[in-house]
């Protein structure tokens, strides 16, 4: 009877473990396909709301490899698009008010993303040409005059300048290897002064540096990250 009873528990014990076995791998693909639905619409959102832009005709002159608009060099640097901005404006007011709707527009589309409701890697790979352009026009405003908004806004958008330049480092690189003609780097070396953090002049740009370079990218991408698991952790105190 004892072995009976022993066998019963076990059996009842491993029924148990199965359960919350298929329990958790049920929440877990809710979780993944609640966070998939999330972003999908997140997404079509930001691509519908930025229709609505002032900028949204002229967009393709922030489609370019600007500098970092988190600095103050990036702001000085990003001179001509703000010119241009207000240039479709009656008043200086009503291009400020038009410029915090975008920096909201722009943070409530962040927001998902890095409290980690919606996937970083998806929509950077949906929405990063457009994200980044529109940033180039509204980001140096945002870090320089708008400093009590947008946070979310602005932590995504130097996570993705990072990223994005990791990305046109590894085009150079691989078009270097393809052509093998220094001459490639040549647009690079035009934007030397909008690039993150080179260390050397522009002439010391080459597939070495470059390969050096892309791994010091690579170290400031993981502390940016951390820098974002921080902000969330302190968000949902």
């Amino acid at each position: 009877m004892q072995n009976i009873y022993h066998i019963g528990m076990l059996v009842s014990i491993i029924f148990i473990m199965v359960q919350a076995y298929y329990a958790r791998s049920s929440m877990i693909r809710t979780s993944e396909w609640e966070k998939a639905k999330m972003t999908i619409e997140n997404i079509e959102r930001f691509k519908e709301n930025v229709k609505s832009f002032p900028i949204y005709d002229i967009w393709f002159l922030g489609d370019n490899f600007w500098a970092d608009a988190s600095t103050p060099e990036g702001y000085k640097l990003a001179d001509t698009l703000r010119s241009t901005y207000y240039l479709l404006f009656e008043s200086r007011t009503d291009a400020t008010n038009e410029m915090i709707r975008m920096v909201e527009v722009m943070d409530a589309f962040a927001f998902p993303i890095i409290m980690g409701y919606a996937s970083e890697e998806v929509s950077y790979q949906s929405v990063i040409r457009q994200y980044s352009t529109y940033s180039n026009f509204i980001m140096p405003s945002a870090f320089k005059v708008f400093q009590n908004i947008g946070a979310n806004a602005k932590l995504l958008y130097k996570l993705w300048r990072i990223r994005l330049e990791i990305l046109i480092i590894d085009t150079y690189i691989t078009e270097y290897v393809s052509a093998q003609d220094s001459d490639v780097f040549n647009p690079l070396r035009e934007r030397f002064d909008h690039m993150l953090c080179f260390e050397g002049t522009k002439e010391d740009i080459s597939e070495t540096s470059l390969k050096a370079y892309r791994k010091k990218l690579g170290k400031k991408l993981k502390e940016m990250q951390k820098e974002i698991a921080v902000f969330r952790k302190n968000s949902l105190k």
